[in-house]
């Protein structure tokens, strides 16, 4: 059966959209999926884990909440792009291990499931429009993302999106990426700068932290700022430069003096520190981080990567106590290195561990967090990239 995974966020806190860089790589868990082309204009989704079914028309232009949203969004931007294109149905049943709304790229690994049945149903990529507009894994991952937040891609019109002003990390991990390798890309435009194989002996454990990442009502708003933000820095600058471009041509110092003497909606200080997050998080962690894994130093890269969840904390300000909770008592434990990924405000805790030791550390690190946050229901399980 064709598999989306999942994704863990192993450094890139809010980059993709700045045009900085992360690290990322796929896991074993995420959605299998099988489908049968229809005769008709109907869009079936079932899912066998819940028996939850969606049935949306191609020329359905209703607005839908829950997981119809996504089902929704993707005919919608299909359609616009392809027109008659698009004009064949699918009956599509799937099974999923990833926990919903944990930081886990659930939601886009669904669009993605969702865009490929559609799209190999209908011959998408055979198309002169397709081929015009998007070649190889790489630009498919751009245009992924920008079904999701609603961008234009080249000739390929945006449309209303699902809601979240991201860019393509998720998107980039679950289409570029590759099994045990963590991949470091870079965005705007994307491109793969390293890959480096995650030695054997060493594995992932997620802490799923029973908070709920969901990108809806206040939570939205909340990841949005981030992203809000950002972008009235490069528009105040006019030039239409990512923020990467514009600390890599005239320094943060200068960014942030400038800042400092024009006006936002957002508090100066505020916007001061998602700069610093940013900057630090892609041109300071992540080059450090990657050359000491390539280096085989992976027992080495701890600090830098307890350096990257502080800056959420206190930076960018999307950590809860739970997920701190999860990251402080995993380095205590013992992890080579641990943190919260993902949108923020919820989700999940990576800890990379030795193989030989996942066991015991799982049992652990969820005895300590359980015993502190009782009411809430956790999940821990392990991710071998290489299963």
């Amino acid at each position: 059966m064709p598999f989306v995974p999942g994704r863990i966020e192993f450094l890139g806190k809010h980059t993709d959209y700045c045009g900085g860089e992360s690290i990322v790589c796929p896991i074993d868990r995420g959605f299998s999926y099988d489908f049968a082309v229809r005769d008709d204009a109907i869009v079936s989704i079932t899912s066998l884990d819940s028996g939850e079914k969606i049935a949306i028309r191609l020329d359905d232009s209703d607005p839908h909440s829950g997981p119809a949203r996504y089902v929704a969004e993707v005919i919608r931007r299909l359609r616009a792009n392809f027109g008659r294109g698009l004009h064949r149905g699918i009956d599509l049943e799937f099974r999923s291990d990833l926990p919903q709304a944990a930081g886990l790229s659930s939601s886009s690994a669904l669009m993605i499931m969702i865009f490929n049945a559609l799209s190999d149903a209908n011959r998408l990529s055979e198309s002169e429009v397709f081929q015009n507009n998007v070649s190889g894994e790489l630009e498919l991952a751009e245009y992924l993302g920008c079904i999701e937040n609603g961008q234009t891609f080249r000739e390929l019109t945006g449309s209303a999106g699902v809601g979240t002003f991201g860019g393509s990390q998720d998107h980039a991990a679950i289409v570029a990426g590759r099994p045990g390798i963590l991949t470091r890309f870079a965005f705007g435009p994307l491109r793969k700068r390293s890959e480096v194989q995650i030695p054997d002996e060493y594995c992932f454990i997620v802490a799923s932290s029973g908070v709920v990442a969901e990108k809806t009502g206040a939570a939205l708003e909340k990841y949005n700022r981030a992203s809000r933000m950002v972008t009235e820095v490069v528009r105040a600058f006019g030039n239409g430069k990512t923020l990467a471009n514009l600390i890599a041509e005239i320094g943060i110092a200068e960014l942030e003096q400038t800042i400092r003497s024009r006006q936002f909606d957002f508090p100066i200080e505020d916007m001061i520190k998602r700069v610093r997050q940013f900057y630090e998080e892609s041109f300071e962690i992540i080059p450090a981080v990657a050359e000491l894994i390539s280096e085989w130093r992976i027992e080495t890269i701890g600090e830098l990567v307890d350096r990257s969840q502080s800056n959420a904390e206190r930076l960018l300000g999307n950590q809860v106590d739970e997920t701190i909770c999860l990251q402080r008592t995993a380095r205590e434990l013992g992890a080579i290195a641990a943190s919260a990924f993902g949108a923020g405000f919820g989700g999940s805790v990576y800890a990379l561990v030795r193989k030989s030791e996942a066991e015991s550390f799982t049992s652990a690190w969820s005895d300590v967090y359980r015993a502190r946050f009782p009411n809430l229901r956790a999940e821990f399980f392990p991710a071998f990239p290489d299963s």
